[in-house]
C-alpha cells in the first residue's frame, strides 16, 4: 500500500524536525513496517524548465537538431531528436547529472557530456515517457511541451509539476490484522500517536436532505451484508477529475477513469471504505443484496465474463446482477458520459465470503484488500457523506435527491476489557507507571475507566474491534509497542537449572530406527493416515472400526488407517518395479473406531521382507527382526503362538503372534494372503509382513525391565541338527530344546533350515546354535554333555532324528 505525505498533512501537523525518513523507521517500529521512502522531487534532480532560443540543423546527421535552450542563467547547446522542437518552446531538459528512462523503455542512464555524431551535448531534452510524466504530444519522438502551464525558464521540474511528495510503501502484509490503516486517515491517527500532535477530525460538512428521493435497498441477506448506505445524487456530469485529485490518486498508485469513479477511490484511499456508484438509469426499481443464483452469469467492469456460483454474494436490481458484492462492478451499471444521476453505494459486507468469492473468481481488486479484512461497520456512513461533499465540490451542478438510505444489521454494542496492571508489567517486563498506560491507550482511542489501582476497565473503539483488539493480552501489546520496544531493556529470560522430562516416546522410536535401519538392513518408508476402499478391498478388510473423513482430499484417502499394513502393501507394489529385493519398514499410528467418544489412537511398526521368487523364502528373516526388536525391548516373558487373529491379509497358516504375559498381542509375522498378493500384483514375489504394536511393547517393556549381571564366565557353544515334520512349527522345536535344561541353556539360535536333495519331501532339516553358560562357575564337558543328550532325547520326543549323531 502507498501512502502520500501530502495527503497525510490533511489530517496530522507533521514536526518539521522529523524526516521522512525517520517517521517511515518510526511507522515501522511502532505501527506497520514501511518498505521504502520514495522522495518523488529526487527523481527530477538537476531537471529544469527550458525555452528553445534556436534550432539548427546537425550537421552529419539528417534527423538530429542542434537546440541552444536556455536554462535560466546558462544557455545549453543540446543535440536532440524531437521531430516537434520549435523555437520557444518550453522543454523538460535534464542537465548533466539527472537520472532518466532512455526512450521510456527501461534503460536508466545518467546525464554526462557526450559528443554525438561530432557535437557536442550537454544535456537531454525529455520526452514525458523518460522521465515518467504523462506526454500530452503524439508520437514516439515527440518532446514533452511544457508551454501550456506557462513555467518560467529555469525553474524544478519537479515543482512545476508538483511533484514534491513524499510516498511510504508499506508492507501489506504487516497490515493483515489492521483494517483501520488501509487509508490515510487510520496512517494519521497512528502517526498523532507516535508524534503526540492533534488528529484533526474526519467530520465531512455535506448537508444531507431529510426529505426526498432515497434508493430502495432490500438486504436478502443479513449475515453477510452488515451494514449498506445509498445515495442518489442527480445532475452529475462525467468528465475528466481535477488535476489535484488526478495527482494524489497517482501518487498511491490508482489510476484515473473519470471524477466519479475517481472520487470512489478516492474516499477509498483516504478512508480504508470501498464505494462504488452505479448509473441510477441502469437500476431497474430497487437494490437488492442476495446470493447469486447457481451458474447466474455477471459481466464485470473489465468486460470479463463470470459464471457465479450460489455462495457469492452480489448487488442486484429487480432483473439483473450489477456488481459481485465487495469485488468488481458490472458493466451494465458503470459510469460513462452519458450518465446524469448516479446511486452511491458504502457497504459492510462478510469478510470470509469476500476472500471465498474473490479467490474463486480470481478477482483481486484494492476493494477486496480492505474487506477481506474485516472493515468497521460505522465507516460506511462516513464515507458515504465524504464521496457526496468530493461529488458537490467538483460537480457545482450536483445534487443530492434525498435521504440516505441506511440498512444495519450489526451489533452496535461497544466491546469491554478488563485490564490488570500487573499483568502489563509482567509481559512487558518492564515497570510502566499506570499513568503511563492510560495516557498510550487513550492516545488510540480507547477509552479507560479505573476500576481500582490495579484494574482498568477498557472500551474498545469500533475500528479496533473489527477482530483485531479482543483479549487482554492485545491490550498489552498496544502499551508495548508505542511504549517503544526499543525502550524495553533486553535480559535473559530465568531460566530453570533442570533439564526437562526425557521423551520416553521419542527416544523408543529413535531406538526402534536404530535397530531396523543400521542394525537389520531394512530402509524406513513414510505414508498417508488415510487409504481407500480400493486398499480396503485389496487387503480384505471391511469398513467397520474405520473412520470415514467428511472432507477426503481423495478417492484414496477417504479412511483413517486402522492398521499401516494396506499402504505398506502399495508401497511394496511400487519397489517391486525396480528392486528384486528389499526391506522397507515404517513406524506410525492407527486410529479404529470404537464408537466412543475418541477413537483408540496406537502407535505401530510395520515392515516387510520381499525378494522375488514363486516360493515363501521371506517369511523367517521377517520373524528373525522381529525377534531381535522383542529381544531389544521386552526380552522376558514372551509367548509365541501360531494363531493369528483379525488379520484378513494375512495367510491362515503361516503366521505367528507373540504375546506377553497378560495374553496382549505385540507383533504378528505373516506371509500375505494369496489373493491379497494377487490384488496388490505381486504373484512373483515371496513377501512377508510383520506389525508390531509398539504401544504395548512400551507398556510390555517399562514392566518388565530389569538389572541383570552379566555372567563373568565363559559360556560353552554346540550346534545341532534335527530332521523333523515339515509342518510342525519351529517355537515347538525351540521349546522342547530349551526344556531340556532351563538354568543353563541361555540362548537358542536359528540358522538353517533345509528343504530338498536328500530330505524326504514331508522333512525338513533345521539347525540350532545352543549357548550354555551358568552365573556363579564355569561349565564342564560333562556338563555340556548331560544337556546335549537331554535335548537330543527332547527332540526325539517330538518326532525328531538328530543327523550326524
Amino acid at each position: 500500500m502507498h501512502i502520500s505525505l501530502n495527503w497525510l498533512k490533511d489530517f496530522i501537523e507533521i514536526p518539521k524536525d522529523l524526516s521522512p525518513q525517520e517517521l517511515g523507521s518510526q511507522l515501522t517500529l511502532k505501527t506497520a513496517e514501511v518498505e521504502q521512502v520514495v522522495e518523488e522531487s529526487k527523481k527530477f534532480e538537476n531537471m529544469v524548465v527550458g525555452q528553445i532560443v534556436e534550432l539548427k540543423p546537425h550537421p552529419d546527421a539528417d534527423k538530429l537538431q542542434i537546440a541552444i535552450t536556455s536554462v535560466g542563467k546558462e544557455n545549453l547547446q543540446i543535440v536532440c531528436g524531437g521531430q516537434n522542437l520549435e523555437e520557444g518552446m518550453y522543454v523538460a531538459v535534464a542537465k548533466i547529472g539527472a537520472v532518466v528512462d532512455w526512450h521510456g523503455k527501461g534503460e536508466i542512464i545518467e546525464m554526462k557530456k557526450v559528443k554525438i555524431r561530432g557535437v557536442e551535448s550537454y544535456g537531454m531534452i525529455c520526452a514525458g515517457s523518460e522521465i515518467g510524466v504523462e506526454n500530452t504530444s503524439e508520437g514516439p519522438h515527440d518532446i514533452l511541451d511544457l508551454s501550456p502551464l506557462k513555467p518560467k525558464v529555469g525553474q524544478s521540474l519537479s515543482e512545476l509539476l508538483e511533484k514534491n511528495d513524499v510516498i511510504f510503501e508499506i508492507d501489506n502484509k504487516s497490515l493483515t490484522h489492521r483494517p483501520d490503516l488501509w487509508g490515510h486517515y487510520g496512517i494519521a491517527r497512528e502517526i498523532s500517536v507516535i508524534t503526540g500532535n492533534k488528529l484533526k477530525k474526519y467530520e465531512p460538512k455535506v448537508q444531507i436532505p431529510e426529505k426526498g428521493e432515497s434508493p430502495k435497498v432490500e438486504v436478502k441477506n443479513k449475515t453477510l451484508c452488515q451494514r449498506y448506505c445509498g445515495l442518489i445524487i442527480e445532475n452529475i456530469k462525467v468528465e475528466s477529475s481535477p488535476n489535484w485529485l488526478q495527482r494524489r490518486l497517482k501518487a498511491v498508485g490508482h489510476g484515473t477513469h473519470n471524477n466519479i469513479v475517481d472520487i470512489t477511490n478516492y474516499v477509498m484511499a483516504e478512508t480504508g471504505q470501498p464505494m462504488h456508484a452505479f448509473d441510477k438509469n441502469y437500476i431497474k426499481e430497487k437494490i437488492v443484496v442476495r446470493l447469486a443464483e447457481k451458474n447466474e452469469k455477471f459481466t464485470d467492469l473489465k468486460d470479463n465474463k463470470h459464471k457465479l456460483s450460489d455462495k457469492m454474494l452480489i448487488i442486484a436490481d429487480s432483473e439483473k446482477a450489477v456488481a459481485v458484492a465487495g469485488v468488481i462492478g458490472g458493466k451494465n451499471s458503470g459510469i460513462n458520459e452519458k450518465t446524469t444521476s448516479i446511486i452511491l453505494e458504502s457497504a459492510t459486507f462478510n469478510s470470509s465470503s469476500i476472500r471465498r468469492t474473490s479467490t474463486e473468481l480470481g478477482v483481486r481488486t484494492d476493494s477486496v484488500q480492505r474487506f477481506e479484512k474485516s472493515l468497521d461497520p460505522n465507516l460506511a456512513e462516513h464515507a458515504i457523506k465524504r464521496a457526496a461533499e468530493l461529488i458537490l465540490e467538483i460537480c457545482p451542478e450536483a445534487k443530492i435527491a434525498g435521504p440516505i438510505t441506511d440498512i444495519s444489521n450489526f451489533d452496535k454494542k461497544v466491546p469491554q476489557i478488563d485490564l490488570k496492571i500487573e499483568k502489563v508489567i509482567s509481559k512487558i517486563g518492564i515497570d510502566i507507571p499506570t499513568s503511563e498506560i492510560i495516557k498510550i491507550l487513550e492516545s488510540l482511542e480507547f477509552k479507560i475507566e479505573k476500576k481500582d489501582k490495579e484494574n482498568l476497565k477498557v472500551t474498545i473503539p469500533s475500528f479496533r474491534a473489527t477482530k483485531d483488539v479482543d483479549i487482554e493480552d492485545d491490550l498489552i501489546e498496544e502499551v508495548a509497542r508505542i511504549y517503544g520496544y526499543e525502550n524495553i531493556p533486553a535480559k535473559l529470560p530465568s531460566l530453570p537449572t533442570k533439564l526437562p522430562e526425557e521423551n520416553t516416546d521419542r527416544f523408543a522410536k529413535h531406538r526402534a530406527r536404530e535397530l531396523f535401519s543400521y542394525g537389520l538392513g531394512f530402509n524406513e518408508v513414510y505414508n498417508y493416515s488415510f487409504y481407500g476402499n480400493k486398499e480396503l478391498d485389496n487387503s480384505l478388510m471391511n469398513e467397520e472400526s474405520h473412520l470415514k473423513l467428511l472432507n477426503y482430499l481423495s478417492e484414496d484417502q477417504t479412511h483413517m488407517r486402522t492398521t499401516l499394513t494396506p499402504n505398506m502393501l502399495k508401497a511394496v507394489h511400487l519397489n517391486s518395479k525396480y528392486h528384486k529385493k528389499f526391506k522397507i519398514y515404517e513406524i506410525g499410528r492407527s486410529y479404529k473406531d470404537l464408537k466412543e467418544v475418541f477413537p483408540l489412537e496406537e502407535k505401530q511398526i510395520a515392515g516387510a521382507v520381499v525378494e522375488k521368487s514363486k516360493k515363501d523364502k521371506t517369511f523367517y528373516e521377517a520373524k528373525g527382526a522381529v525377534e531381535k526388536f522383542l529381544e531389544k525391548f521386552c526380552p522376558k516373558k514372551i509367548k509365541q503362538v501360531s494363531e493369528v487373529k483379525n488379520t484378513p491379509y494375512a495367510h491362515p497358516y503361516r503366521a505367528i503372534s507373540y504375546m506377553n504375559k497378560d495374553g496382549k498381542v505385540l507383533a504378528k509375522v505373516f506371509v500375505i494372503h494369496p489373493l491379497v498378493k494377487k490384488n496388490f500384483d505381486l504373484e512373483n514375489y515371496s513377501v512377508s509382513l510383520f506389525e508390531i504394536n509398539f504401544t504395548e511393547v512400551q507398556k510390555s517393556e517399562k514392566k518388565e525391565k530389569k538389572y541383570q549381571i552379566i555372567s563373568k564366565f565363559p559360556n560353552i557353544e554346540f550346534d545341532i541338527s534335527v530332521l523333523v515334520a515339515r509342518d510342525l512349527e519351529v517355537g515347538k522345536i525351540e521349546s522342547a530344546i530349551k526344556q531340556a535344561d532351563q538354568n543353563l541353556i541361555s540362548e537358542v539360535n536359528l540358522f538353517d533350515i533345509y528343504e530338498g536333495k536328500n530330505i524326504k519331501a514331508d522333512k525338513k532339516a533345521v539347525a540350532y546354535n545352543i549357548v550354555l553358560q551358568a552365573s556363579d562357575r564355569t561349565l564342564t564337558d560333562e556338563e555340556m554333555n548331560s544337556v546335549q543328550d537331554k535335548v537330543f532325547k527332547n527332540l526325539e520326543k517330538i518326532g525328531g532324528k538328530i543327523r550326524g549323531k
